[in-house]
């Protein structure tokens, strides 16, 4: 079939109009009436070429299905490292594996978890506030943190931990000092780049729902050599968990590491996945928070509606505080949910405030 809006004996008349997959396009329509798509069906998303047809196709729907469902808001989010060490786990994406690690030992005093924490929340418009510690990390110095972290918000600010592989019991220690979930992954590599066990991993999140916590997520970290059949595997363990939020992370090449100079993947395939994870969520009943690192528009535009603010220690970072690098404050958070077309943020509480 050739394009009827072309004169005869232009160059573009011997060009065939393109027709969008039909498999892909069963799949999108599929997601808009929220059925459950199957572990084949993710694949064939996360498969069409980044710059094709059928890859637009899905960031649109993708994008439009996240607005709808949560009338075009966006999560503001931010994340203390309060502690950091020479780390036994080893994983050779991470500035504080034991092997490569320019950090020594720190526990950040109770003056600045104060600081950051207000350093964060002064606008009243943070969702969500992390406090990340290490694989191997110290309960007594987390739970203090948590309590300074929670005299110092507001009410419609919720606590998040991230931390490493933990125990049913100390998971409830944590819900009763102010945690509402935790982060935490059965990563791409988990075993291979990393010395943990997978069924560690799992354990962990399986002990935060136990607990009472809210498990949150993310296809990470994502390197150009992690198939669709390996990120679909992960992707649908996400859905099968019911995960509060997901989303996509790339590899970073972190200096020092093993991975240094390696390659990374562009923010234009890691909005195709975040697409595909969309649609591949569609069909839970409630949609997660989705998120994107690094930070990109491309991602905003193909369903992602959260961004993370950072400070202190970061395993993507080697810089003591990560907010004077790599990682960014709350205002240029706020303005990228804003310049991607989100109309409103979503308050810890259930409100609504404009942007």
């Amino acid at each position: 079939m050739y394009n009827r809006n072309v004169r005869e004996g232009d160059p573009r008349s011997k060009t065939k109009e393109k027709t969008m997959d039909k498999e892909i396009r069963k799949i999108i329509d599929r997601a808009y009436e929220g059925l459950e798509l199957t572990k084949a069906e993710c694949i064939a998303l996360l498969s069409v070429g980044d710059a094709s047809e059928e890859a637009f196709a899905i960031r649109g729907a993708a994008s439009g299905i996240i607005r709808a469902r949560n009338g075009n808001a966006g999560y503001l989010f931010g994340q203390i490292g309060i502690a950091c060490a020479p780390c036994e786990a080893n994983c050779s994406f991470c500035s504080f594996a034991e092997d490569h690690t320019r950090f020594g030992t720190m526990h950040m005093d109770a003056e600045t978890v104060i600081q950051k924490t207000k350093e964060f929340t002064y606008n009243g418009d943070l969702y969500g506030l992390y406090l990340m510690a290490m694989h191997k990390y110290d309960l007594e110095h987390f739970l203090e943190s948590v309590k300074l972290a929670g005299q110092n918000l507001n009410g419609s600010t919720l606590m998040f931990s991230n931390v490493g592989d933990t125990s049913y019991e100390d998971f409830v220690e944590m819900k009763t000092a102010g945690i509402s979930g935790v982060y935490h992954c059965w990563r791409l590599g988990e075993g291979t780049d990393t010395r943990i066990d997978p069924e560690q991993r799992k354990q962990t999140m399986l002990n935060a729902k136990k607990a009472g916590l809210e498990v949150l997520d993310a296809l990470e970290p994502i390197a150009p050599e992690h198939t669709p059949e390996q990120m679909a595997e992960h992707i649908l363990f996400s859905r099968e968990l019911e995960t509060f939020q997901c989303g996509a992370m790339k590899r970073i090449s972190v200096p020092g590491t093993p991975f240094e100079g390696k390659p990374e993947i562009s923010p234009f395939t890691l909005s195709k996945i975040i697409a595909a994870q969309v649609l591949t969520f569609a069909s839970m009943k409630r949609m997660p928070i989705m998120a994107v690192h690094e930070p990109n528009i491309m991602g905003y535009m193909a369903g992602a509606n959260m961004v993370c603010a950072e400070s202190g220690v970061n395993p993507r970072d080697i810089a003591s505080d990560t907010k004077e690098n790599r990682g960014w404050d709350i205002g240029r958070c706020r303005e990228l949910l804003k310049e991607s077309g989100y109309e409103h943020i979503m308050l810890g509480n259930g409100t609504k405030i404009e942007i």
